[in-house]
């Protein structure tokens, strides 16, 4: 018998030439080939659209051979189809495979109902409560009424789990395109095949430099990744089109509101492909969180939000007003405010303001740090003055710290009564303490970051915002 195993990009690999019952599957099977009534001839399942694989068609022949066939390979990687057809091949798929699921969950649900209906038919002929007559002679027919009817029950649980399955397979199958099209999955999709489009141009080159012999199948996967590149940008212009918003850096401004998985968070900063937004898992989650709410220590916690999780944005002022009201913007409101309050408007006032500053030079006299060196139960510890390059300072001399009678500095540098000594001494010399907490160990000490009294100021536009609040717009 003469086997003819043919692969093309445009209908997989499919092997010719065989009929049930001539062994010819059973060989192949081990090798990935499959059958279905859509498919003239057995085929590798999932090789329709991509390179042939050459290891399951070699092994397959081999073992198709040993056993006395005659096999042909025939192998074409141009006979190709766009990716456009390909994925409306796809979605006409899905259609029919919704139409046939929803087919049999009618079919599992009728049957299930009608199970039921015969149950309890049964049970209604018996007396409420009436046990079996054993020395009657209507006992027989009660047991028999007794299995009929936990039968029928039985197969009406069955086939109803059955039409729930059905159910849910054919909702998957009818969203289909719906979810493949969503203009923000399609936005992550196009990141990932534009960073594997890069890819394969850099192996592209290197295999045309090098005289690879794979420079063939990266040419094939560039032209792949082309087309649904392509494709998908013609969805993401359709849906913007269509007035949904695509959100991008170009659109915020730090200090800005976005709303992202129902509530609002005040982004820190604005990067290429995510915003740093204010995060406290404590307070999480909160109708709106502000950059106060993340800060402890004069540290703000920040947390990565895709563009693709932006539903909204609110400039800063705005937010504050509406907070100030008791209330939280709305969407409608808040597209109002950002039409008015654009965020390219705010980044120029932002770059203007901080062009008029003036830059405050900070005085080489004046220590930026202090280091805190402490064995483990003394009673003396020393405190080092630091300039701005965590060096000692000329300008100041090392001072000892001296425990007080019967104290020992058991803990080393964290020991309490060694850090309040250290906090009173700063404080008679005029310093406080910066934001930042301690850094460091007993090993080379502990540093914290001290300024002038005189030099604190008080964060600007902080605010305390309730946890709920009623929605404006």
């Amino acid at each position: 018998m003469t086997i003819k195993i043919v692969h093309t990009r445009a209908n997989g690999t499919i092997l010719h030439g065989s009929v049930k019952g001539d062994g010819v599957f059973e060989i192949v099977r081990t090798h990935g080939f499959w059958f279905s009534r859509n498919v003239d001839g057995l085929y590798i399942r999932r090789s329709q659209d991509r390179d042939a694989q050459a290891w399951r068609i070699n092994a397959a022949a081999e073992a198709l051979r040993a056993a006395g066939h005659e096999v042909t390979i025939e192998i074409n990687e141009d006979d190709r189809r766009s990716f456009t057809e390909a994925e409306a091949d796809r979605e006409t798929r899905a259609d029919e495979r919704a139409d046939r699921f929803s087919g049999r969950a009618d079919w599992a649900a009728s049957s299930s109902n009608a199970r039921y209906g015969t149950a309890k038919k049964i049970a209604d002929g018996i007396p409420f409560g009436q046990p079996i007559l054993v020395d009657h002679h209507s006992a027989g027919r009660a047991r028999r009424d007794a299995e009929r009817i936990d039968t029928n029950m039985r197969k009406s649980i069955e086939d109803g789990k059955r039409a729930s399955y059905w159910s849910d397979r054919a909702r998957a199958a009818e969203n289909y395109k719906k979810h493949r099209n969503d203009p923000y999955r399609t936005v992550r999709r196009l990141m990932k095949l534009r960073a594997e489009l890069r890819q394969q141009e850099r192996y592209h080159a290197e295999a045309i430099e090098n005289s690879y012999p794979s420079a063939g199948q990266h040419s094939r996967l560039i032209l792949d990744l082309t087309e649904e590149i392509a494709h998908w940008e013609e969805v993401v212009v359709k849906a913007e089109a269509e007035g949904v918003k695509v959100w991008g850096p170009e659109d915020f401004a730090p200090g800005d509101f976005a709303l992202c998985r129902g509530s609002w968070y005040q982004v820190k900063r604005v990067n290429p492909k995510t915003l740093s937004i204010a995060w406290n898992l404590r307070l999480a989650p909160k109708k709106v969180m502000t950059l106060k709410d993340a800060t402890d220590n004069g540290r703000v916690s920040t947390h990565p939000a895709d563009y693709t999780d932006v539903r909204a944005r609110c400039p800063e002022a705005a937010t504050i007003a509406f907070l100030a009201d008791g209330k939280v913007p709305g969407t409608t409101s808040a597209r109002e405010a950002s039409e008015a309050t654009p965020a390219d408007a705010v980044r120029t006032a932002q770059a203007e303001a901080k062009k008029a500053k003036p830059k405050k030079k900070a005085d080489p006299r004046v220590p930026r740090a202090v280091r805190v060196q402490c064995r483990w139960d003394a009673t003396e510890a020393t405190l080092t003055f630091l300039n701005g390059r965590n060096q000692p300072h000329k300008d100041h001399q090392q001072v000892t710290i001296s425990a007080a009678d019967g104290v020992k500095f058991t803990e080393s540098v964290w020991s309490r009564p060694l850090l309040d000594e250290v906090t009173t001494y700063l404080t008679g010399r005029g310093f406080t303490y910066g934001h930042d907490g301690w850094r460091g160990g007993p090993g080379r000490g502990i540093v914290r970051a001290i300024a002038p009294v005189e030099a604190e100021r008080e964060p600007a536009g902080e605010m305390v915002v309730a946890p709920l609040l009623p929605v404006a717009g």
